[in-house]
C-alpha cells in the first residue's frame, strides 16, 4: 500500500502542476462496503440538487456500475467508450432533464480492466473543460478503497461518506478515512449515516466513528445526516424509478435535502460563485 500511495502522490504533483478549475465543484461519494446505499443517495441527491442547480453526475464504479440500472437507462456511449477513444467525452453525458447530466459507466465487461491514472487524469481535464456548464459534479465512486477511488477523492474539495450504523460498516469507513490520511487527503470529509432504524442511531454511529478518528487519526470529520431506513427506497429501486419521484415527501428524501443544504453552504464558502437555494423551487428545513 506504501507503494501505490507513493505512486498516487507522485501523480498528484503532476496534475495539481496543471490548471484545475473543476476540483472545488467535485462532490466525490464513497463508502467502504457494498450495501451502505451509496448509488441510491447519488442519484437522489443529485436529481434533488438539480431542482435549482445544473449538475453533471459521473459513475466511476468502474466495470461494476449500476446506475443505469437504478435509473432504468441503457446508455450507447459510457466512461469506457470514451477512455477507449471511441467517443469524445462530450458524446458519453447523457441529459436526463434540463438540469441533470449523467456519464455512466459500464458493468462486466471481461475484456475491460481498471483505467489508467493517465485516463482518470484525461477525464478531469474534459470535466475542467465543461466545469463552467456546472454548479456541481458528483462522482459516485465504487464501494471500498482502490488506488482509483483514492486518486478521485483527491481531486474533491468535498468528500461525503456514505456508511450505516453497523459495526462492520464503520470499520471500513474508518479504514477509508485512515488511508485519506496517509494520502494526506482529509479536507471535507462528511459522514452521511444510512439505513438508521431508530431515531438518533446515526448521530450516536457518527459519534463512535469521530471518537475513533480524533483518537487515533487525529483528523477532522464532519457529520453531515442521518437517514433513515424505509421499504420504499428498496422498491424504488425494484421499480427502478427514483424514490425523489415516487414520493417527495418520504423521511428519507427529507435527509436528503438537508443534505444537499449543508453542501450549498459549504460550496457557496468555498467560493464557486453558486447562488443560494432557491425556496421556490424547492424547501429545505432545519439544514443545520
Amino acid at each position: 500500500m506504501t507503494i501505490q500511495l507513493d505512486r498516487i502522490r507522485e501523480l498528484e504533483k503532476l496534475f495539481n502542476s496543471e490548471e484545475n478549475n473543476s476540483s472545488e465543484k467535485v462532490v466525490a461519494i464513497t463508502s467502504g462496503k457494498g450495501g451502505t446505499g451509496k448509488t441510491f443517495f447519488a442519484a437522489n441527491f443529485a436529481y434533488q440538487y438539480s431542482k435549482s442547480h445544473k449538475v453533471l453526475l459521473v459513475d466511476v464504479d468502474f466495470n461494476l456500475s449500476n446506475l443505469h440500472l437504478l435509473l432504468n437507462s441503457n446508455p450507447q456511449k459510457t466512461l469506457n467508450t470514451f477512455f477507449e477513444s471511441k467517443a469524445l467525452f462530450t458524446e458519453i453525458i447523457s441529459g436526463y432533464n434540463s438540469n441533470l447530466d449523467i456519464i455512466f459507466g459500464d458493468s462486466g465487461l471481461v475484456s475491460q480492466g481498471k483505467p489508467t491514472f493517465n485516463q482518470i487524469n484525461n477525464m478531469f481535464s474534459e470535466i475542467n473543460i465543461l466545469s463552467s456548464k456546472y454548479d456541481l459534479i458528483i462522482f459516485d465512486l465504487g464501494a471500498g478503497v482502490s488506488d482509483e477511488n483514492l486518486h478521485i477523492l483527491s481531486k474533491a474539495k468535498t468528500k461525503l461518506l456514505i456508511t450505516n450504523p453497523e459495526p462492520t460498516a464503520l470499520m471500513d469507513a474508518y479504514v477509508i478515512i485512515k488511508l485519506l490520511k496517509s494520502n494526506n487527503n482529509t479536507e471535507g470529509i462528511y459522514i452521511a449515516v444510512n439505513r438508521c432504524i431508530e431515531e438518533s442511531e446515526g448521530s450516536q454511529a457518527f459519534k463512535n466513528l469521530q471518537s475513533a478518528v480524533d483518537h487515533f487519526l487525529k483528523v477532522s470529520v464532519n457529520f453531515l445526516v442521518e437517514i433513515p431506513e424505509s421499504s420504499e427506497v428498496r422498491n424504488s429501486i425494484i421499480n427502478q424509478k427514483l424514490l425523489s419521484d415516487i414520493n417527495r415527501s418520504n423521511p428519507v428524501i427529507s435527509s436528503i435535502n438537508k443534505a444537499i443544504t449543508k453542501i450549498s453552504k459549504i460550496h457557496q464558502v468555498l467560493n464557486i460563485n453558486q447562488p443560494a437555494l432557491k425556496s421556490s423551487s424547492i424547501s429545505f428545513k432545519n439544514s443545520l
